[in-house]
């Protein structure tokens, strides 16, 4: 069986493929069926942790600890860094929600399915890090999936689009490109996608890694509780989860026309009330979020025309494709209404788009090719000339066309691999790694950092061998006649290794980035 899976903040929702259609799986909740899993994760009082809808009953009835949104929770954390609360490692507790999922899907889910092989294609937001994509890939295989590939979220959604609009976007149509705007429970992502045939291209991207529908649920319990005179800090973790819960499904159930909504706070914690606030001071709160996320698209449009695309040609755009469980939230419906007007297209069921297109890009019969750019950038603060401490040097560009990044040495695995060659002018390289969503003014990082660490390397042939922490950096002319080589490899899976080499003495060290390996 071939799956596509979405593993999501809010709800992770899978769709099988089946004889050229692609059906959901409904999970059998004590008798009630769903078409999702929640992203919850709950321990019990004897420290044993439960996930999904196990966790949402656990943290209803008063868990121990709990993480309301796991996807969200991890994406800042390294593979092996401490969840908190749960007192075991990222990669550990996606783990575990992972396996639950794949037990539930044969135990309990829609789909006839056998304890045999489950081949999935996964997603991660287009701004992932790629420690991120690292840790999905790796969770995956460890709970037991086979792993087809992985395709950033906004194109797994623009291949959904095309397949419910095959007429629209045929090899006739002046169609070219479609724009998903995707506001999900923790992540935005915007992304220009080529519509060129059975050919789908990430075209440019730019995303927020928090911000979300948790951002919501938070600023509706924050009204909440002014109303009802009670401060955050005096609640208890369990009943803070419970109590965000209780917003998200008071968010969910609001409409256009709604004036007011109702939170019973008393389900999350005795002595509680019921508090009833205005939707209008909801959403002002909400709007310089909703704001961000509309600005970032209309940055991502001005962008298109260095990718040959004319964004104010109508006939060339698919539509601004609204996918993500968080578009329903009546402001954000407003507010885009209200910017972009025709172009917007609301995906049929918003929340299930991405796995939708996942399982399409899974379907050996669908003939596709998916082709992802770098969507984030990569580089190293190095030391710099007097008058200055470092310099940042962006290894990859996700500015670059993706042809241009592949052409600069793409293996056939699909791995992107970069080359430095200098002559060094300090003693040793002292070499911090960072990647980012965007470079400022001056070439500077900008926007959701990940610091990927830093090595020391000697570019001094006597300091091989010696420890270089305790060591000063010297700037020198003295090593004029060495020859330094960087060789940067970038793994589809996200792992970033660099080889430094002294070419003229001939040693070499081999660096696995980040929290990878």
């Amino acid at each position: 069986m071939r799956l596509g899976i979405d593993l999501g903040t809010t709800r992770t929702v899978v769709a099988s493929v089946l004889d050229g259609r692609y059906p959901l799986a409904a999970f059998d909740d004590d008798g009630e069926f769903r078409d999702h899993v929640p992203g919850l994760v709950a321990r019990d009082a004897g420290g044993a942790r439960h996930h999904g809808w196990a966790a949402a009953r656990l943290i209803a009835g008063g868990a121990t600890a709990a993480v309301r949104s796991l996807k969200r929770t991890v994406s800042g954390l390294g593979p092996d860094d401490d969840v908190p609360g749960l007192g075991v490692s990222a990669l550990d507790a996606v783990t575990g929600f992972l396996a639950s999922l794949r037990a539930e899907l044969i135990e309990r889910s829609t789909l006839a399915l056998d304890d045999g092989a489950l081949d999935a294609m996964v997603a991660v937001p287009a701004n992932a890090s790629s420690r991120q994509r690292y840790l999905t890939l790796e969770a995956f295989a460890r709970a037991g999936f086979g792993v087809l590939g992985m395709v950033n979220e906004p194109t797994a959604a623009a291949i959904e689009f095309a397949h419910n609009h095959l007429t629209a976007v045929g090899g006739r149509s002046p169609k070219r490109y479609v724009v998903v705007y995707d506001l999900g429970g923790g992540t935005f992502d915007t992304s220009a996608v080529s519509l060129e045939g059975k050919s789908f291209e990430l075209i440019a991207s730019e995303g927020i890694a928090r911000l979300g529908g948790d951002d919501f649920d938070d600023v509706l319990l924050d009204v909440a509780l002014e109303e009802a005179g009670v401060a955050r800090d005096d609640l208890a973790p369990g009943v803070i989860a419970a109590a965000q819960e209780q917003a998200r499904v008071a968010k969910e159930g609001l409409r256009p026309t709604s004036r007011k909504v109702m939170i019973d706070l008393g389900l999350a914690g005795a002595g509680l009330p019921t508090v009833t606030v205005p939707t209008a001071a909801v959403y002002a709160r909400c709007a310089p979020l909703i704001e961000r996320s509309l600005a970032l698209t209309e940055e991502l449009f001005g962008r298109l025309g260095a990718r040959g695309i004319d964004a104010d040609d109508p006939r060339q755009l698919g539509g601004l494709y609204l996918v993500g469980g968080a578009v329903a939230f009546p402001p954000v419906a407003q507010a885009l209404r209200a910017r972009f007007g025709r172009k917007i297209q609301l995906a049929p069921q918003p929340h299930a788009a991405t796995a939708v297109g996942l399982a399409v890009a899974a379907d050996p019969a669908a003939g596709l090719l998916v082709r992802e750019a770098v969507t984030r950038h990569f580089g190293v603060w190095r030391e710099a000339y007097a008058g200055r401490d470092q310099v940042f040097d962006p290894i990859l560009d996700k500015d670059r066309a993706a042809a241009a990044v592949a052409g600069a040495g793409a293996r056939p695995d699909g791995a992107i691999v970069v080359r430095r060659v200098y002559r060094p002018t300090h003693t040793i390289g002292h070499l911090r790694f960072l990647e980012c969503g965007g470079l400022g003014d001056g070439g500077q990082p900008a926007r959701d950092l990940t610091p990927w660490g830093e090595v020391r390397f000697p570019y001094d042939p006597a300091l091989v061998g010696r420890d270089l922490d305790g060591l000063p950096v010297e700037r020198t002319t003295a090593l004029a006649d060495q020859e330094i080589a960087e060789t940067y490899t970038y793994e589809p899976s996200g792992a970033v290794a660099v080889e430094i080499a002294n070419l003229t003495a001939g040693y070499a060290r081999r660096y696995q980035l980040g929290h990878v390996g």
